[in-house]
């Protein structure tokens, strides 16, 4: 279906991304804009549309739209917003740093505006994506370090011929009271599965067994028994 459509620019969290208002006022973006702003190719947008998780996602109602815009002769591919946040929303799930980081601040604006209002308080737009960009970049830097320590502790458990599940259980039970199998099974993703930290429902638990896990790797002797004491006694 092809319509015309206005167009405009918005930032999320630094990234320039075009949307589009079409002649029934919804609003939709440009699908390899949508790609781009978490580094990956467009055809993902198209694979994901055909998966069943998309189709228990979005309306029914849905379709796709080929634009033509004012001053512009080459058609444009959109979707409508909430398939573009379901997008991200499934990138995020599979370990996509920057879809995390992007989620995340949409979602802490969108609860800090709602707060805002509530109590009447004054925000301009533009404190808004700064405060947007900051927790993107946050985000960002708390996920490469979850990447850092558990390198760190993946080559200190093969340095001393640990078994790297039986070592990452332990410090999860000591931190969270449950070993990584069982906090596996609550299905809550919080993180990349490629790092080992995909099962950890709080953030504040991921962060601590990140930190566990570094100060783990860098005591010079001690089983894993006596690795793990030492941890919760220097990280408490």
């Amino acid at each position: 279906m092809t319509h015309k459509a206005k167009r405009a620019s918005i930032s999320i969290a630094s990234i320039e991304i075009e949307v589009f208002q079409l002649l029934n006022e919804d609003y939709a973006m440009s699908q390899s804009q949508v790609a781009e702003a978490v580094e990956v190719h467009s055809f993902s947008i198209s694979r994901f549309l055909k998966s069943k998780q998309a189709k228990s996602l979005l309306d029914k109602s849905f379709e796709f739209h080929t634009l033509t815009v004012e001053g512009s002769n080459k058609p444009i591919n959109v979707i409508s917003i909430s398939v573009a946040s379901a997008f991200w929303f499934t990138q995020a799930i599979k370990g996509n740093v920057k879809a995390q980081a992007i989620s995340y601040a949409c979602q802490i604006e969108a609860l800090q505006r709602r707060c805002d209002t509530a109590f009447k308080a004054m925000k301009t737009e533009h404190q808004y994506e700064q405060q947007a960009i900051t927790n993107k970049e946050t985000w960002e830097k708390s996920r490469e370090f979850l990447k850092d320590t558990h390198a760190s502790f993946t080559s200190c458990c093969m340095a001393y011929n640990f078994h790297a599940g039986v070592a990452h259980d332990a410090i999860t039970l000591a931190v969270c009271g449950k070993k990584a199998s069982e906090l596996r099974e609550l299905e809550v993703i919080s993180g990349n599965p490629s790092i080992g930290l995909n099962h950890v429902q709080d953030y504040g638990d991921l962060v601590k067994i990140a930190k566990a896990k570094l100060l783990f790797s860098k005591y010079r002797k001690g089983s894993i028994q006596e690795r793990v004491a030492k941890v919760l006694k220097d990280i408490n």
